[in-house]
């Protein structure tokens, strides 16, 4: 048959009508579309170790950046954090500043009247006027100087250095002679 043109044969799943140039596809399925068979066996196992692979690896990349952006924020919250306490520290400082800031000009201020240095005069140096008498009240329920049984001495309390109090101490230790 020269002459005549040759017919496809139709696709399997495809109604059995072929299509004309400027027809559309009936609704519903689309030629050419196969419906998933159901996996079996090996196939079905095969697949399923497949999608449990991806899985993992999603899950470890995702572990991954995760860690990064862990590792990569962490020193900057730290260092924030630093900051936010070191400035907390520097405002109660200002803020104890300011109030010994303002007990200082109060007592400056104070300083500048005539009856306030008198006062202090008389109470820290004893000072008195002409014709006045001054009269120091001893506590008689304060404790009592110790003394020393022999020598009837009153043992002040040390005013050396805490140095030249252990040397004297080991020294004393060291004196086969030294009253215990």
């Amino acid at each position: 048959m020269v002459g005549t043109p040759r017919r496809r044969p139709a696709r399997p799943g495809a109604s059995g009508a072929t299509r004309r140039p400027g027809t559309t596809r009936p609704a519903g399925r689309t030629t050419g579309a196969r419906t998933p068979r159901p996996r079996t066996g090996a196939a079905a196992r095969e697949a399923q170790k497949r999608r449990a692979a991806m899985t993992t690896r999603r899950w470890v990349v995702l572990g991954s950046l995760l860690l990064l952006l862990a590792v990569m924020l962490l020193p900057t919250g730290k260092s924030w954090y630093d900051q936010r306490q070191r400035l907390e520290a520097l405002d109660q400082q200002v803020t104890a500043q300011e109030a010994n800031v303002e007990d200082l000009q109060r007592q400056r201020d104070l300083w500048q009247t005539d009856e306030y240095v008198e006062a202090q005069a008389r109470k820290r140096l004893k000072f008195v006027k002409p014709g006045e008498r001054t009269y120091t009240v001893i506590d008689p329920s304060a404790d009592a100087p110790e003394v020393d049984p022999e020598t009837g001495a009153v043992k002040a309390p040390s005013t050396q250095p805490w140095y030249e109090q252990i040397s004297s101490s080991v020294a004393a230790a060291d004196d086969p002679n030294s009253p215990r």
